[in-house]
């Protein structure tokens, strides 16, 4: 985000809605393909760099830097979506929601989320 603003206040403003993008391209990918986008960063940063403008070199070094982070550990951070998280074993609100996104109904008698009582 500070690259974003370092190269809108230079007036390179491509390469500041780039730099906005790629954090939400981060958030989006997996494993190589982050890797690639960390790769793809520090090019860009580089030539950045180069254009001579202050700020322009300040945004440059910021995206190199994080280009290099995500080059290096983008495999290991945890990828967006709900499959990735833990639950608990046994939680019956839980086991109804997935019966809902499995498209069942988990009111229905023999579903694994079927309440203890009708009301």
């Amino acid at each position: 985000m500070g690259a974003a603003g370092a190269f809108w206040g230079a007036g390179s403003v491509p390469l500041a809605l780039l730099s906005l993008a790629s954090v939400a391209a981060v958030v989006a990918l997996s494993g190589v393909a982050r890797r690639v986008l960390g790769a793809l960063l520090v090019v860009v940063g580089v030539a950045a760099a180069f254009s001579g403008h202050w700020l322009s070199v300040t945004g440059g070094a910021l995206v190199v830097g994080s280009g290099v982070l995500l080059a290096l550990l983008g495999a290991r951070m945890p990828k967006i979506g709900v499959g990735g998280q833990k639950t608990r074993a046994d939680d019956p609100e839980t086991d109804m929601w997935r019966a809902l996104e499995r498209g069942d109904d988990p009111t229905a008698d023999g579903n694994p989320g079927t309440p203890s009582s009708n009301v």
